[in-house]
């Protein structure tokens, strides 16, 4: 099996090298089935984590080669956001040098943490350019959507005990099972196909976020398909026992709704409400009949209980004491990076943060998140000024969502960071960067005519009916 997932990666790296947007989904879907492959694999070598990372540089090289990774031209297209990362860029100099001078490895550590900087954003200009002639963004949300729900099929597999003796299914090839006994009780806490429940609650909060913004858009069967999808990962949210995977989705549907209430009719604002009603019923009445645990709901609801205090104690109290520890400059770059401490012979102060804002003072310090914080609140303005642009056109059904699911991500890092230790969380994050701006470079009209998949992502025509061309002004 290893031989031949192997072979796998090596063939997708030649289709990225030849076509890098193809090769996109060829490095999502090795992604994908790297965990459960790991697991079937005697010993499951820690080293698959980053089997699928050469395709994504593949992918990088072959956008390079064809010249569509062009950072002035899109510096240019966002003048403000461009000012402010080239500042984030120049000041990272500065953590940089500081993580160099540890000890003899640590350059490693300095490394990587200018790789995952520089390939983020890089992902950004390569989703920036995704969209083209027929080739839209729904059709990269649709082929996720569609291929993660497959994933998500282990889930219900595990709790039902279909195939209990397979190492596919949960985390015991792993040598341990996640389980909390907050609430008095044992809450077991599934992965199915995937390493982690952490790992699996994310993708099926994805997938639940982009089923529900391609199903309002769907028509026909198409619709019904989507429901189906986030119904799907509605059973998986429940079945990982990870409250911040829960939380994402009640984020997500608030500022949806608030995107669609500003710049949408208020009929339409039903019709998504009612597909949202529709998939939280449905999901709810298969739990209660299948997978129903009392200790689990319980668990859920302590999200509302507790929200004030995990919000005190991740998203302030943590800074104080990494500005304490690490001082006002930080502990340099990669320092927070998930697993340097896996690297050998290196000397490095002990990061034990967990949240994003307390990870973020330990590797940039006081000066680097103030920066930081200008760069988010000038993106968070051009992505709304994008959505905001979009009115009147069926993008914007679509770049609303995306913007959601970027704003419920960002609440969830404020409690916990740790799933974005995970390369492909964080390129399909960036990715959606890239494609919800990329509306400014694309965002013409509506094109007719025969789309690809059409029907799994296209609005249905009594959507566009009324609706006309917005001359919003470029962010």
């Amino acid at each position: 099996m290893l031989s031949i997932f192997m072979l796998a990666v090596a063939v997708s790296c030649g289709i990225a090298l030849i076509n890098w947007r193809i090769g996109i989904a060829a490095a999502v879907l090795m992604s994908l089935l790297q965990d459960p492959v790991r697991k079937a694999i005697p010993g499951t070598p820690a080293y698959l984590l980053l089997a699928a990372i050469p395709i994504w540089l593949c992918v990088l090289v072959s956008a390079a080669r064809y010249k569509h990774l062009n950072a002035g031209q899109f510096l240019k297209t966002f003048p403000r956001l461009g000012w402010w990362t080239r500042i984030f860029a120049l000041f990272l100099v500065i953590p940089a040098a500081i993580s160099l001078t540890y000890s003899y490895n640590s350059w490693i550590i300095t490394l990587l943490g200018a790789f995952m900087y520089a390939t983020m954003f890089l992902l950004v200009l390569v989703g920036w350019r995704f969209p083209e002639g027929d080739l839209k963004p729904a059709h990269f949300l649709a082929f996720y959507g569609i291929v993660a729900s497959f994933m998500l099929l282990g889930g219900p597999m595990e709790v039902a005990g279909i195939a209990p003796d397979s190492p596919l299914l949960g985390t015991e090839a792993l040598g341990h099972v996640w389980v909390t006994h907050r609430v008095g009780a044992p809450v077991y806490m599934r992965a199915g196909f995937f390493r982690s429940p952490d790992v699996m609650g994310w993708h099926a909060s994805l997938t639940c976020m982009i089923a529900i913004v391609l199903a309002f858009r769907a028509k026909g069967w198409a619709r019904w398909l989507w429901i189906a999808v986030a119904v799907l990962a509605v059973m998986n949210i429940w079945l990982c026992g990870r409250r911040k995977m829960f939380s994402m989705i009640l984020v997500f549907l608030g500022c949806y709704a608030l995107f669609l209430v500003r710049f949408s009719q208020f009929k339409k604002m039903l019709a998504a409400a009612s597909i949202t009603l529709i998939v939280a019923g449905v999901g709810w009445y298969l739990i209660s009949a299948h997978f129903y645990d009392a200790a689990v709901e319980r668990f859920y609801l302590t999200a509302f209980t507790e929200a004030e205090t995990s919000i005190q104690r991740h998203a302030f109290a943590s800074v104080f004491s990494t500005v304490r520890q690490a001082g006002f400059w930080g502990y340099g770059l990669g320092m927070s990076q998930q697993g340097v401490h896996n690297i050998p012979n290196v000397e490095m102060p002990r990061v034990w943060q967990e949240s994003g804002p307390s990870k973020l003072f330990a590797e940039l310090g006081v000066p680097g998140v103030i920066l930081f914080l200008i760069w988010g609140g000038v993106f968070f303005l051009t992505a709304f000024h994008t959505v905001r642009r979009s009115r009147g056109r069926e993008a914007l059904f679509l770049n609303a969502g995306i913007l959601s699911i970027l704003m419920a991500n960002v609440a969830s890092a404020m409690v916990s960071a740790q799933i974005f230790g995970d390369p492909l969380v964080v390129f399909l994050l960036v990715l959606l960067i890239g494609l919800l701006l990329s509306d400014v470079r694309n965002g013409a009209g509506v094109k007719s005519g025969p789309q690809p998949i059409a029907a799994l992502v296209e609005p249905a025509p009594a959507m566009l009916q009324g609706e006309h061309h917005a001359n919003g002004r470029q962010p």
